[in-house]
């Protein structure tokens, strides 16, 4: 018999690295504020975060693909288009996010959000207020997760406590070189070889809506653009057929180059918004914008302007 006051954390729909590992960490937390709390995944782990939970010999959390009747701790997001199946039914307990607010609930519930570059930062500095020794896995986990959402410190979305946070964790961890280490983490999906366009673009993938728009944005991350040029016309196409299979306003993958720090954008669907929102002439279906390294500040709110009027 299932214990009701289980409480499940999970990140969004499509986990990345500080989504699983903000979820593992808070999970561990309300554990040891003896709450019956575990971490769960709504998809399959992407290779990076599999090398970060193998390398700090960590299980995987169990995939759980529907949360409909279970009570949550949001991670790492608050919209409903980016939770788990079954969210409209489940009971919402917390949410601890980086991300702007894009949230309605019926009743008052805990809300930490903070403009940090990753939901871990966050859990990090709650656990350091209050004291408490983080053991070594999951200081690993958590520097991983500010090293991988921060594109090692690359982003615009990194600010000084990402930064003061790591170096905390780096210690604690004894890793002496930060940078070093990231780049290690960011390697293990940074090729796209052998992979599907659709998965190229689902491998990280976020739901928008704006005023009843649908936009879905994906973002991968290479070491060379090369490769992604090499297979522009197969990522063209499966983007234009999800488009229009799941009626998308638009469609966009945000190919990033951590070394060059800029993005190819692809895209299907409205044009003449992407050209006023950033304020370019596109040839095409794609084009590159210098120094963006980050959905959350460089496109979603360019996009959201211009949508939103």
């Amino acid at each position: 018999m299932k214990n009701k006051n289980e409480i499940y954390v999970t990140g969004h729909k499509n986990p990345d690295t500080d989504s699983v590992c903000s979820s593992i960490a808070y999970a561990w937390y309300l554990r040891r504020k003896k709450e019956n709390a575990k971490a769960i995944i709504p998809g399959k782990l992407n290779p990076e975060t599999e090398y970060v939970l193998k390398y700090f010999k960590l299980e995987k959390p169990k995939i759980i693909k529907s949360v409909k009747n279970k009570r949550l701790v949001l991670v790492d997001h608050n919209e409903n288009s980016q939770s788990p199946d079954g969210i409209e039914s489940a009971e919402i307990l917390q949410i601890i996010d980086h991300h702007k607010i894009n949230f309605q609930y019926a009743k008052p519930i805990y809300i930490h959000i903070e403009p940090l570059g990753s939901t871990a930062t966050i859990l990090s500095n709650i656990f350091l207020s209050e004291k408490i020794k983080i053991p070594t896995s999951i200081a690993g986990i958590l520097l991983s997760a500010i090293l991988s959402d921060t594109v090692i410190f690359k982003s615009s979305t990194t600010t000084q406590k990402d930064i003061k946070i790591a170096k905390i964790l780096a210690k604690i961890v004894k890793i002496k070189n930060i940078e070093k280490f990231g780049i290690s983490i960011k390697e293990k999906k940074a090729s796209i070889n052998g992979i599907s366009a659709k998965d190229i673009i689902l491998s990280d993938f976020k739901d928008f809506n704006f005023s009843g728009k649908k936009i879905g944005i994906g973002q991968i991350e290479v070491c060379d653009l090369k490769e992604v040029e090499q297979r522009k016309k197969e990522i063209y196409k499966a983007l234009e057929k999800i488009l229009k299979n799941q009626k998308y306003y638009l469609m966009i993958l945000m190919a990033t180059d951590i070394i060059k720090q800029g993005s190819e954008i692809m895209f299907s669907g409205q044009k003449e918004f992407l050209e006023k929102a950033f304020d370019v002439k596109i040839n095409g279906n794609s084009f590159y914008l210098k120094n963006a390294m980050s959905r959350k500040k460089d496109i979603v709110p360019k996009i959201s302007s211009v949508l939103l009027v």
